[in-house]
Protein backbone atom coordinates (compact mmCIF):
# COMPACT_ATOMS: atom_id res chain seq x y z
CA UNK A 1 0.00 0.00 0.00
CA UNK A 2 1.57 3.25 -1.17
CA UNK A 3 0.97 6.44 0.78
CA UNK A 4 2.03 9.73 -0.73
CA UNK A 5 2.75 12.38 1.85
CA UNK A 6 3.33 16.01 1.04
CA UNK A 7 6.06 18.19 2.53
CA UNK A 8 5.78 18.04 6.33
CA UNK A 9 6.20 21.79 6.82
CA UNK A 10 3.77 22.91 4.14
CA UNK A 11 0.63 22.28 6.18
CA UNK A 12 2.14 23.92 9.22
CA UNK A 13 3.09 27.04 7.26
CA UNK A 14 -0.35 27.32 5.70
CA UNK A 15 -1.99 26.95 9.11
CA UNK A 16 0.34 29.56 10.63
CA UNK A 17 -0.45 32.01 7.84
CA UNK A 18 -4.17 31.50 8.32
CA UNK A 19 -3.96 32.04 12.07
CA UNK A 20 -1.77 35.11 11.57
CA UNK A 21 -4.22 36.50 9.03
CA UNK A 22 -6.98 36.15 11.61
CA UNK A 23 -5.03 37.45 14.59
CA UNK A 24 -3.32 40.51 13.10
CA UNK A 25 -6.53 42.44 12.19
CA UNK A 26 -7.89 41.82 15.69
CA UNK A 27 -4.61 42.95 17.32
CA UNK A 28 -4.37 46.09 15.21
CA UNK A 29 -8.03 46.89 15.75
CA UNK A 30 -7.61 46.57 19.53
CA UNK A 31 -4.57 48.86 19.42
CA UNK A 32 -6.00 51.52 17.13
CA UNK A 33 -9.50 51.78 18.64
CA UNK A 34 -10.16 54.69 21.03
CA UNK A 35 -11.68 52.38 23.65
CA UNK A 36 -11.53 48.57 23.95
CA UNK A 37 -14.83 46.75 23.51
CA UNK A 38 -14.19 43.84 25.88
CA UNK A 39 -11.64 42.38 28.26
CA UNK A 40 -9.77 40.55 25.52
CA UNK A 41 -9.16 43.76 23.60
CA UNK A 42 -8.15 45.48 26.84
CA UNK A 43 -5.54 42.82 27.65
CA UNK A 44 -4.29 42.95 24.07
CA UNK A 45 -3.98 46.73 24.26
CA UNK A 46 -2.07 46.58 27.56
CA UNK A 47 0.29 43.92 26.20
CA UNK A 48 1.02 45.93 23.05
CA UNK A 49 1.56 49.13 25.04
CA UNK A 50 3.98 47.34 27.38
CA UNK A 51 5.82 45.96 24.34
CA UNK A 52 6.03 49.35 22.63
CA UNK A 53 7.13 51.25 25.75
CA UNK A 54 9.77 48.65 26.69
CA UNK A 55 11.17 48.58 23.15
CA UNK A 56 11.41 52.37 22.92
CA UNK A 57 12.94 52.59 26.41
CA UNK A 58 15.55 49.94 25.56
CA UNK A 59 16.53 51.77 22.38
CA UNK A 60 16.67 55.03 24.35
CA UNK A 61 18.94 53.45 26.96
CA UNK A 62 21.32 52.05 24.33
CA UNK A 63 21.40 55.38 22.50
CA UNK A 64 22.10 57.39 25.67
CA UNK A 65 24.86 55.08 26.90
CA UNK A 66 26.73 54.17 23.71
CA UNK A 67 26.17 57.27 21.57
CA UNK A 68 25.59 60.17 23.95
CA UNK A 69 28.06 58.90 26.60
CA UNK A 70 25.67 59.11 29.55
CA UNK A 71 26.38 56.99 32.61
CA UNK A 72 24.37 53.81 33.14
CA UNK A 73 22.78 55.29 36.26
CA UNK A 74 21.50 58.44 34.55
CA UNK A 75 20.39 56.54 31.45
CA UNK A 76 18.61 53.94 33.61
CA UNK A 77 16.67 56.59 35.55
CA UNK A 78 15.65 58.44 32.39
CA UNK A 79 14.54 55.28 30.59
CA UNK A 80 12.62 53.93 33.58
CA UNK A 81 10.72 57.20 34.06
CA UNK A 82 10.09 57.46 30.32
CA UNK A 83 8.84 53.87 30.14
CA UNK A 84 6.38 54.35 33.01
CA UNK A 85 5.02 57.65 31.71
CA UNK A 86 4.81 56.32 28.15
CA UNK A 87 2.99 53.17 29.24
CA UNK A 88 0.32 55.13 31.11
CA UNK A 89 -0.16 57.57 28.23
CA UNK A 90 -0.32 54.80 25.61
CA UNK A 91 -3.00 52.92 27.50
CA UNK A 92 -5.16 55.90 28.46
CA UNK A 93 -4.71 58.46 25.66
CA UNK A 94 -5.69 57.41 22.15
CA UNK A 95 -4.01 60.33 20.30
CA UNK A 96 -0.71 59.52 22.03
CA UNK A 97 -0.88 55.99 20.62
CA UNK A 98 -1.47 57.47 17.20
CA UNK A 99 1.45 59.93 17.53
CA UNK A 100 3.85 57.22 18.74
CA UNK A 101 2.79 54.90 15.92
CA UNK A 102 3.08 57.66 13.32
CA UNK A 103 6.59 58.38 14.62
CA UNK A 104 7.76 54.95 13.41
CA UNK A 105 7.20 55.67 9.68
CA UNK A 106 8.34 59.23 10.37
CA UNK A 107 11.81 57.79 10.93
CA UNK A 108 11.87 57.15 7.20
CA UNK A 109 10.93 60.74 6.34
CA UNK A 110 12.93 63.96 6.45
CA UNK A 111 13.08 64.10 10.25
CA UNK A 112 14.48 60.59 10.57
CA UNK A 113 16.95 61.27 7.78
CA UNK A 114 18.07 64.43 9.59
CA UNK A 115 18.82 62.37 12.69
CA UNK A 116 20.90 59.90 10.67
CA UNK A 117 22.79 62.62 8.78
CA UNK A 118 23.38 64.70 11.91
CA UNK A 119 24.61 61.60 13.73
CA UNK A 120 27.04 60.90 10.88
CA UNK A 121 28.33 64.49 10.91
CA UNK A 122 28.62 64.61 14.70
CA UNK A 123 30.39 61.25 14.75
CA UNK A 124 32.85 62.52 12.14
CA UNK A 125 33.44 65.74 14.10
CA UNK A 126 33.76 64.10 17.53
CA UNK A 127 36.14 61.48 16.11
CA UNK A 128 38.28 63.63 13.80
CA UNK A 129 38.64 66.83 15.84
CA UNK A 130 40.09 65.09 18.96
CA UNK A 131 42.43 63.08 16.73
CA UNK A 132 43.59 66.24 14.96
CA UNK A 133 44.05 67.99 18.31
CA UNK A 134 45.96 65.01 19.67
CA UNK A 135 48.33 64.95 16.69
CA UNK A 136 48.85 68.70 16.89
CA UNK A 137 49.57 68.39 20.62
CA UNK A 138 52.13 65.67 20.04
CA UNK A 139 53.77 67.68 17.26
CA UNK A 140 53.98 70.76 19.48
CA UNK A 141 55.41 68.61 22.27
CA UNK A 142 58.10 67.31 19.93
CA UNK A 143 58.90 70.85 18.79
CA UNK A 144 59.09 72.02 22.40
CA UNK A 145 61.25 69.06 23.38
CA UNK A 146 63.57 69.64 20.42
CA UNK A 147 63.87 73.37 21.15
CA UNK A 148 64.56 72.68 24.80
CA UNK A 149 67.20 70.09 23.94
CA UNK A 150 68.91 72.46 21.47
CA UNK A 151 68.93 75.24 24.06
CA UNK A 152 70.29 72.90 26.72
CA UNK A 153 72.99 71.63 24.35
CA UNK A 154 74.02 75.16 23.42
CA UNK A 155 74.22 76.13 27.07
CA UNK A 156 76.21 73.03 27.87
CA UNK A 157 78.59 73.84 25.02
CA UNK A 158 79.68 76.96 26.88
CA UNK A 159 81.42 74.66 29.38
CA UNK A 160 83.75 73.35 26.65
CA UNK A 161 85.98 76.49 26.54
CA UNK A 162 85.99 76.52 30.33
CA UNK A 163 87.24 72.94 30.43
CA UNK A 164 89.92 73.71 27.84
CA UNK A 165 91.16 76.78 29.73
CA UNK A 166 91.08 74.84 32.98
CA UNK A 167 93.32 72.17 31.51
CA UNK A 168 95.67 74.81 30.14
CA UNK A 169 95.80 76.41 33.56
CA UNK A 170 96.56 73.09 35.21
CA UNK A 171 99.44 72.53 32.81
CA UNK A 172 100.86 75.94 33.57
CA UNK A 173 100.40 75.40 37.28
CA UNK A 174 102.52 72.30 37.09
CA UNK A 175 105.50 74.41 36.03
CA UNK A 176 107.58 75.31 39.12
CA UNK A 177 108.75 78.59 37.71
CA UNK A 178 105.25 80.04 37.31
CA UNK A 179 103.25 77.96 39.75
CA UNK A 180 102.76 80.82 42.20
CA UNK A 181 101.61 83.36 39.65
CA UNK A 182 98.12 84.37 38.81
CA UNK A 183 97.06 83.41 35.35
CA UNK A 184 95.41 85.68 32.93
CA UNK A 185 93.29 82.79 31.62
CA UNK A 186 89.87 83.51 32.95
CA UNK A 187 86.48 82.89 31.31
CA UNK A 188 83.55 84.68 32.79
CA UNK A 189 79.94 83.84 31.97
CA UNK A 190 76.87 85.58 33.20
CA UNK A 191 74.63 82.72 32.03
CA UNK A 192 72.98 80.74 34.79
CA UNK A 193 72.34 77.39 33.12
CA UNK A 194 70.20 75.97 35.92
CA UNK A 195 68.03 79.07 36.04
CA UNK A 196 67.46 78.94 32.30
CA UNK A 197 66.62 75.24 32.45
CA UNK A 198 64.12 75.98 35.21
CA UNK A 199 62.52 78.76 33.14
CA UNK A 200 62.29 76.50 30.08
CA UNK A 201 60.72 73.76 32.18
CA UNK A 202 58.12 76.17 33.56
CA UNK A 203 57.27 77.45 30.08
CA UNK A 204 56.90 73.90 28.76
CA UNK A 205 54.63 72.96 31.65
CA UNK A 206 52.42 75.99 30.94
CA UNK A 207 52.22 75.07 27.26
CA UNK A 208 51.39 71.46 28.14
CA UNK A 209 48.67 72.57 30.55
CA UNK A 210 47.16 74.93 27.97
CA UNK A 211 47.08 72.17 25.34
CA UNK A 212 45.52 69.72 27.79
CA UNK A 213 42.87 72.31 28.70
CA UNK A 214 42.15 72.94 25.02
CA UNK A 215 41.79 69.24 24.31
CA UNK A 216 39.50 68.76 27.31
CA UNK A 217 37.40 71.77 26.31
CA UNK A 218 37.03 70.49 22.75
CA UNK A 219 35.96 67.05 23.99
CA UNK A 220 33.44 68.41 26.51
CA UNK A 221 32.03 70.90 24.01
CA UNK A 222 31.56 68.20 21.37
CA UNK A 223 29.74 65.97 23.87
CA UNK A 224 27.46 68.81 25.00
CA UNK A 225 26.68 69.80 21.41
CA UNK A 226 25.96 66.17 20.54
CA UNK A 227 23.49 65.84 23.43
CA UNK A 228 21.75 69.13 22.65
CA UNK A 229 21.36 68.32 18.96
CA UNK A 230 20.17 64.78 19.75
CA UNK A 231 17.51 66.09 22.14
CA UNK A 232 16.52 68.77 19.63
CA UNK A 233 16.03 66.29 16.82
CA UNK A 234 14.02 63.92 19.01
CA UNK A 235 11.73 66.80 19.94
CA UNK A 236 11.46 67.81 16.29
CA UNK A 237 10.63 64.25 15.23
CA UNK A 238 7.90 63.87 17.84
CA UNK A 239 6.72 67.40 17.08
CA UNK A 240 6.46 66.63 13.37
CA UNK A 241 4.31 63.60 14.17
CA UNK A 242 2.08 65.74 16.41
CA UNK A 243 1.79 68.39 13.69
CA UNK A 244 0.92 65.74 11.09
CA UNK A 245 -1.79 64.14 13.25
CA UNK A 246 -3.17 67.57 14.12
CA UNK A 247 -3.25 68.56 10.45
CA UNK A 248 -4.92 65.28 9.56
CA UNK A 249 -7.68 65.93 12.09
CA UNK A 250 -8.20 69.66 11.59
CA UNK A 251 -7.51 70.35 7.89
CA UNK A 252 -9.37 68.21 5.43
CA UNK A 253 -6.96 69.07 2.60
CA UNK A 254 -3.88 68.09 4.60
CA UNK A 255 -2.07 65.28 2.72
CA UNK A 256 -5.35 64.33 1.05
CA UNK A 257 -3.91 63.40 -2.34
CA UNK A 258 -4.23 59.62 -2.37
CA UNK A 259 -6.30 57.40 -4.62
CA UNK A 260 -7.45 55.00 -1.92
CA UNK A 261 -9.69 51.94 -2.20
CA UNK A 262 -12.43 53.75 -0.28
CA UNK A 263 -12.44 56.53 -2.88
CA UNK A 264 -12.66 54.14 -5.81
CA UNK A 265 -15.47 52.19 -4.12
CA UNK A 266 -17.34 55.45 -3.47
CA UNK A 267 -16.99 56.40 -7.15
CA UNK A 268 -18.26 52.96 -8.10
CA UNK A 269 -21.30 53.38 -5.90
CA UNK A 270 -22.05 56.88 -7.23
CA UNK A 271 -22.40 55.90 -10.85
CA UNK A 272 -20.10 53.12 -11.82
CA UNK A 273 -17.66 55.41 -13.61
CA UNK A 274 -14.29 55.25 -11.84
CA UNK A 275 -12.44 57.34 -14.40
CA UNK A 276 -10.76 60.32 -12.81
CA UNK A 277 -10.55 63.75 -14.43
CA UNK A 278 -7.26 64.59 -16.12
CA UNK A 279 -6.15 67.02 -13.41
CA UNK A 280 -6.86 64.50 -10.64
CA UNK A 281 -4.97 61.78 -12.47
CA UNK A 282 -1.87 63.92 -12.09
CA UNK A 283 -2.72 65.08 -8.57
CA UNK A 284 -3.78 61.82 -6.91
CA UNK A 285 -1.37 58.94 -6.32
CA UNK A 286 -2.03 55.37 -5.28
CA UNK A 287 -1.00 54.54 -1.74
CA UNK A 288 0.67 51.31 -2.92
CA UNK A 289 1.82 52.54 -6.33
CA UNK A 290 5.29 53.55 -7.46
CA UNK A 291 4.29 56.67 -9.36
CA UNK A 292 5.37 59.86 -7.66
CA UNK A 293 3.67 63.21 -7.78
CA UNK A 294 5.51 66.39 -8.78
CA UNK A 295 5.61 67.46 -5.14
CA UNK A 296 7.14 64.14 -4.09
CA UNK A 297 9.77 64.41 -6.84
CA UNK A 298 10.67 67.96 -5.77
CA UNK A 299 10.91 66.86 -2.15
CA UNK A 300 13.19 64.00 -3.18
CA UNK A 301 15.51 66.35 -5.10
CA UNK A 302 15.82 68.68 -2.11
CA UNK A 303 16.53 65.67 0.09
CA UNK A 304 19.26 64.53 -2.30
CA UNK A 305 20.81 68.00 -2.19
CA UNK A 306 20.81 67.96 1.63
CA UNK A 307 22.37 64.49 1.57
CA UNK A 308 25.15 65.70 -0.71
CA UNK A 309 25.84 68.70 1.56
CA UNK A 310 26.09 66.49 4.65
CA UNK A 311 28.28 64.01 2.75
CA UNK A 312 30.54 66.90 1.66
CA UNK A 313 30.91 68.17 5.23
CA UNK A 314 31.68 64.66 6.50
CA UNK A 315 34.21 64.23 3.69
CA UNK A 316 35.87 67.53 4.60
CA UNK A 317 36.25 66.44 8.24
CA UNK A 318 37.61 63.01 7.31
CA UNK A 319 39.91 64.51 4.67
CA UNK A 320 41.20 67.13 7.09
CA UNK A 321 42.03 64.41 9.62
CA UNK A 322 43.98 62.43 7.01
CA UNK A 323 45.65 65.58 5.65
CA UNK A 324 46.88 66.71 9.07
CA UNK A 325 48.14 63.22 9.87
CA UNK A 326 49.98 62.82 6.55
CA UNK A 327 51.45 66.33 6.74
CA UNK A 328 52.71 65.90 10.30
CA UNK A 329 54.01 62.44 9.47
CA UNK A 330 56.00 63.83 6.53
CA UNK A 331 57.28 66.70 8.69
CA UNK A 332 58.35 64.24 11.38
CA UNK A 333 60.18 62.08 8.84
CA UNK A 334 61.93 65.18 7.48
CA UNK A 335 62.92 66.35 10.96
CA UNK A 336 64.23 62.89 11.85
CA UNK A 337 66.59 63.04 8.86
CA UNK A 338 68.23 66.28 10.06
CA UNK A 339 71.74 65.29 11.25
CA UNK A 340 73.04 66.27 14.64
CA UNK A 341 75.46 69.19 14.86
CA UNK A 342 78.87 67.88 15.92
CA UNK A 343 81.71 70.23 16.86
CA UNK A 344 84.94 70.10 18.82
CA UNK A 345 87.49 72.43 20.39
CA UNK A 346 91.04 71.31 19.66
CA UNK A 347 93.71 72.58 22.07
CA UNK A 348 97.31 71.98 21.07
CA UNK A 349 99.91 73.60 23.31
CA UNK A 350 103.65 73.01 23.67
CA UNK A 351 105.80 74.67 26.35
CA UNK A 352 109.53 74.77 25.63
CA UNK A 353 112.47 75.99 27.64
CA UNK A 354 116.17 76.66 27.09
CA UNK A 355 119.20 75.89 29.16
CA UNK A 356 121.84 78.60 29.24
CA UNK A 357 120.06 80.10 26.27
CA UNK A 358 121.39 77.43 23.95
CA UNK A 359 119.77 74.05 24.58
CA UNK A 360 116.04 73.86 23.77
CA UNK A 361 113.90 71.20 25.34
CA UNK A 362 110.13 70.53 25.71
CA UNK A 363 108.72 71.06 29.17
CA UNK A 364 104.95 70.44 28.81
CA UNK A 365 102.63 69.44 25.98
CA UNK A 366 98.80 69.53 25.74
CA UNK A 367 96.96 68.04 22.77
CA UNK A 368 93.31 67.37 23.50
CA UNK A 369 89.93 67.44 21.74
CA UNK A 370 86.78 68.67 23.46
CA UNK A 371 83.86 67.44 21.34
CA UNK A 372 80.22 68.33 21.85
CA UNK A 373 77.01 67.47 20.00
CA UNK A 374 73.80 69.41 19.49
CA UNK A 375 70.93 66.98 18.78
CA UNK A 376 68.16 68.48 16.66
CA UNK A 377 65.53 65.82 17.44
CA UNK A 378 66.70 63.29 20.04
CA UNK A 379 64.90 59.91 20.21
CA UNK A 380 63.37 60.81 23.55
CA UNK A 381 61.41 63.64 21.93
CA UNK A 382 59.87 61.52 19.16
CA UNK A 383 56.26 60.45 19.70
CA UNK A 384 54.18 58.34 17.35
CA UNK A 385 51.24 60.13 15.79
CA UNK A 386 47.68 58.84 16.03
CA UNK A 387 46.53 57.56 12.65
CA UNK A 388 42.90 58.14 11.57
CA UNK A 389 40.72 55.19 12.45
CA UNK A 390 39.30 53.28 9.51
CA UNK A 391 36.22 52.45 11.58
CA UNK A 392 35.24 56.14 11.54
CA UNK A 393 35.18 56.15 7.74
CA UNK A 394 33.23 52.88 7.69
CA UNK A 395 30.67 54.13 10.22
CA UNK A 396 30.14 57.47 8.46
CA UNK A 397 29.72 55.73 5.08
CA UNK A 398 27.22 53.35 6.68
CA UNK A 399 25.17 56.26 8.05
CA UNK A 400 25.23 58.01 4.67
CA UNK A 401 24.18 54.79 2.91
CA UNK A 402 21.26 54.39 5.32
CA UNK A 403 20.24 58.01 4.68
CA UNK A 404 20.46 57.41 0.92
CA UNK A 405 18.23 54.35 1.26
CA UNK A 406 15.79 56.27 3.46
CA UNK A 407 15.58 58.96 0.78
CA UNK A 408 14.22 56.40 -1.67
CA UNK A 409 11.65 54.96 0.75
CA UNK A 410 10.54 58.37 2.08
CA UNK A 411 7.57 58.45 -0.31
CA UNK A 412 6.26 55.14 0.99
CA UNK A 413 6.95 56.16 4.60
CA UNK A 414 4.79 59.26 4.14
CA UNK A 415 2.02 57.18 2.60
CA UNK A 416 2.26 54.69 5.45
CA UNK A 417 1.94 57.57 7.89
CA UNK A 418 -1.40 58.52 6.33
CA UNK A 419 -2.56 54.90 6.48
CA UNK A 420 -1.78 54.78 10.19
CA UNK A 421 -3.84 57.89 10.84
CA UNK A 422 -6.64 56.49 8.70
CA UNK A 423 -6.76 53.31 10.80
CA UNK A 424 -6.77 55.28 14.06
CA UNK A 425 -9.45 57.76 12.92
CA UNK A 426 -11.73 55.88 10.54
CA UNK A 427 -14.55 58.42 10.70
CA UNK A 428 -12.19 61.24 9.80
CA UNK A 429 -10.88 59.20 6.87
CA UNK A 430 -14.44 58.78 5.62
CA UNK A 431 -14.89 62.58 5.74
CA UNK A 432 -11.66 63.10 3.80
CA UNK A 433 -12.76 60.53 1.23
CA UNK A 434 -16.15 62.23 0.87
CA UNK A 435 -14.40 65.56 0.34
CA UNK A 436 -12.27 64.13 -2.49
CA UNK A 437 -15.34 62.43 -3.97
CA UNK A 438 -17.26 65.72 -3.95
CA UNK A 439 -14.33 67.54 -5.62
CA UNK A 440 -14.05 64.87 -8.33
CA UNK A 441 -17.77 64.92 -9.06
CA UNK A 442 -17.73 68.71 -9.12
CA UNK A 443 -14.81 68.62 -11.55
CA UNK A 444 -16.71 66.29 -13.88
CA UNK A 445 -19.59 68.75 -14.09
CA UNK A 446 -17.35 71.75 -14.85
CA UNK A 447 -15.36 72.43 -18.03
CA UNK A 448 -11.97 70.72 -18.25
CA UNK A 449 -9.96 73.92 -18.24
CA UNK A 450 -11.46 75.42 -15.06
CA UNK A 451 -9.36 75.59 -11.89
CA UNK A 452 -10.03 73.83 -8.61
CA UNK A 453 -10.43 75.91 -5.52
Amino acid sequence: MDVQAGPPNRGFLMSAKQHLALIMPFVWNAYSKPCPSDACEMLTLIFLCVLVSSTISTLLFVWMVFSLAYTHFVAGIVTCVSACVMLVLLILVHPVRCVVTVTVPSLGTKQGRKIILSTALLYAITSCVPNITNNMTRSLHMMKCSAGNITHSMLESSNVPKAALRDIGNKLASLPSIGSREYFFKLESDVDVKDMEKSLSQVSEHVKADLATLRSTVGQTSQIVKKIIAALFVVLMIGSSVVYVNGYLTHIKHDNVYQSHQLMEALQRMGGDVTLPRSYKKKLVKTSGVRMSAREVKRGLWGMLALLIYALMCGIMLGLDHFVYRSLQSLLAWASDIPDIRAAVHVQMTIKGTYIGLIHHEIQQLNRYYPYTVSMLPPGCVQSLSAPEHSVLTTVCTFLTIAFFMLHVEVFARRLRRKVCASFYRRREEQRTQYLLWKILEKRERPEGSDDS
